[in-house]
């Protein structure tokens, strides 16, 4: 398979780099295919020769966004980490981008309201979805995580996950988002007896709240 060449790389992440300056500062709707070319150092003919037009390079740059999002939720995972630590690392990894990179956060804000730029990322949800059931299957199988459907479970993390981004995009505010996912994620934690205490009580004793931190 054939390489493209470097300089064919520079110019389409020049492009793309300048768009998503513009896209943050002032709007999809607000940005020209002349602004973008004359910020990227490229003719609006070099611009054309990757892209038909406007929602065309905000498509794919919306793409290339969210698969940024993602490829941090992975690197954020630790091998010699438990189920638990690393689910929210992720979480914290993909929400946190979105913190620290406001232009990619008001413009992909936008490409939810625009319906020129939906993009199709059914494919890309299923592999996240699919890595975190693996997740969760293997942690049950530690006894780090309690015993569910791994499916439905998975579902469910995604959704709330993909909620979480949408609070995140609308606001602006990762905390309250990060909270209530490690909250979510803390529940799911298999509760072990502690060591010497026995799970039995005596006859006529009187019993005892349990102390768990249900949600």
């Amino acid at each position: 398979m054939a390489r493209r060449s470097p300089r064919v790389v520079d110019t389409k992440e020049r492009i793309l780099t300048a768009a998503l300056k513009l896209f943050g500062e002032r709007g999809y709707y607000n940005v020209g295919v002349d602004e973008i070319a004359a910020a990227a150092g490229v003719t609006k003919g070099a611009l054309y020769y990757y892209f038909t037009d406007a929602a065309d390079l905000a498509r794919d740059l919306a793409r290339q966004l969210w698969d940024r999002l993602r490829s941090d939720a992975r690197q954020a995972f630790d091998r010699d980490q438990d189920t638990i630590t690393n689910l929210k690392r992720g979480f914290d990894a993909f929400l946190g981008r979105l913190q620290h990179t406001p232009e990619a956060r008001f413009f992909l804000r936008d490409c939810r309201a625009i319906p020129e730029l939906s993009i199709d990322g059914t494919e890309e949800r299923a592999g996240s979805v699919a890595l975190m059931r693996t997740m969760l299957e293997h942690g049950m199988a530690r006894g780090e995580i309690v015993a569910l459907d791994a499916d439905a479970l998975a579902d469910v993390l995604g959704a709330a996950c993909a909620e979480a981004t949408l609070h995140v995009l609308a606001t602006g505010r990762v905390d309250g988002a990060v909270q209530v996912i490690h909250r979510l994620i803390d529940s799911l934690a298999a509760r072990r007896p502690r060591s010497g205490v026995r799970t039995g009580r005596r006859h006529g004793a009187p019993g005892r709240a349990p102390t768990g931190n249900a949600l």
